[in-house]
């Protein structure tokens, strides 16, 4: 699914919530299954987009822990361990 700030707050909310969903089933299987491993980080790049955007509606633009910027770069690191292109 495709994050993007147009979308409204319910559908951003529900992206994070099954992007959550995901990595806590992922985290469970990674030992036994580490080809999971790049599902599992997409995963945690969608909730750190979602995170993204409603901490900046929230009105936290900032690089503090859990501001905009912050969520911002952690989607980056994510899509990169997860071979896509940030």
């Amino acid at each position: 699914m495709s994050i993007n700030a147009k979308m409204t707050t319910a559908r951003i909310e529900s992206a994070s919530h099954q992007a959550s969903r995901q990595i806590s089933r992922l985290e469970g299987q990674l030992p036994a299954q580490p080809r999971l491993l790049r599902e599992y980080h997409e995963a945690y790049a969608t909730w750190h987009q979602c995170s993204a955007i409603l901490a900046a509606r929230r009105g936290e633009k900032g690089d503090e822990l859990g501001g905009m910027k912050w969520h911002q770069a952690h989607a980056v690191r994510h899509m990169k361990l997860s071979g896509d292109r940030a």
